[in-house]
């Protein structure tokens, strides 16, 4: 018979960030625990009894290397409001962003930014007064303001409230709350458009014969270092090189008054040069180089779904 598997604090902290993550190396797993990295041995056996249980699935990767994906089963035990879980797939994009957001939530200055102004960050994470902010958190906020019926009422209302108290605009989104303050990491941009030529927004209505005008759409960054107190900060991992006029989109979409309020930075990460110019190409065509940035990354030599950490350099 099975005995009674008790969750630790440890173990509410990796199980958490399995669910909202959708996936974790056995490194991203110990990092989130809070544990010294010297404790992967006993991480890995605690997911493997989870495992065991149902509660979570192993994938064997190459050399041995095991990622873990929850499974349904994994939410009515933490009990936490999270969106329905499909079959989770330790795709190299979730890995990315999972082993990113487990080395900022060590202490690591993976965003390469200047010493002083990542101790600042490094400080309020540990005091809780800063914390990311994943797609699974976006995911459900958006949901929650669908159901509503309130998504365009919440937006006008938040951009009326960034016009009159734009120090209140961050909110502490991984901690819950009320769904309708969250959207400036939901809402890029709402029914506007960017002009390439002029630099700037030019109107309400999208002109489809003018290839130079980008509607924005809704778009969620891949990461969110939020700072209720402070601009936060966007985070995009790209490991495929997409059209530049997709990078112009964003970078537009980052631009709006909304995203200005709301990001004091974007960051993007990737591996590749071509798609590394591919997005500064992006950042130029839309004069956004003040508050973008470029870091290279690289994968240790090994492919994410197999375990391997995905690293920055300076």
């Amino acid at each position: 018979m099975t005995s009674i598997l008790r969750a630790t604090k440890g173990d509410r902290r990796v199980l958490e960030a399995l669910l909202r993550f959708r996936c974790l190396s056995i490194l991203s797993a110990v990092r989130f625990s809070g544990l010294a990295l010297s404790s992967r041995y006993r991480i890995s056996r605690r997911l493997h009894a989870y495992a065991e249980r149902g509660y979570v699935r192993v994938i064997t990767g190459p050399s041995a290397h095991v990622v873990f994906t929850p499974t349904p089963k994994l939410i009515p035990l933490l009990a936490l409001e999270t969106p329905p879980l499909r079959a989770t797939d330790a795709s190299a994009h979730a890995l990315a962003v999972s082993s990113i957001a487990s080395q900022l939530a060590h202490g690591d200055n993976a965003l390469r930014l200047p010493s002083d102004e990542w101790e600042n960050i490094r400080v309020q994470m540990e005091d809780y007064e800063a914390g990311l902010v994943c797609e699974a958190d976006l995911r459900m906020a958006e949901s929650r303001l669908r159901q509503s019926g309130k998504r365009d009422q919440a937006v006008a209302q938040m951009r009326h409230l960034m016009d009159t108290q734009r120090d209140d605009v961050a909110y502490r989104a991984w901690a819950g709350g009320n769904p309708y303050q969250s959207w400036p990491w939901i809402v890029m941009a709402h029914g506007a458009a960017w002009n390439t030529r002029e630099q700037r927004i030019v109107s309400d209505v999208y002109a489809e014969s003018d290839s130079t005008v980008i509607a924005l759409t809704d778009h969620r960054p891949d990461l969110v270092l939020a700072r209720p107190f402070h601009q936060s900060i966007a985070i995009e991992v790209e490991l495929t090189r997409k059209p530049v006029n997709d990078y112009i989109a964003t970078m537009a979409g980052y631009s709006t008054q909304q995203s200005r309020d709301a990001y004091a930075l974007v960051v993007w990460i990737t591996t590749s040069e071509t798609t590394a110019h591919a997005i500064r190409r992006g950042i130029t065509a839309t004069g956004t180089e003040q508050f973008a940035r470029v870091v290279m990354a690289d994968s240790n030599g090994g492919p994410l779904w197999g375990g391997v950490d995905l690293t920055t350099r300076a």
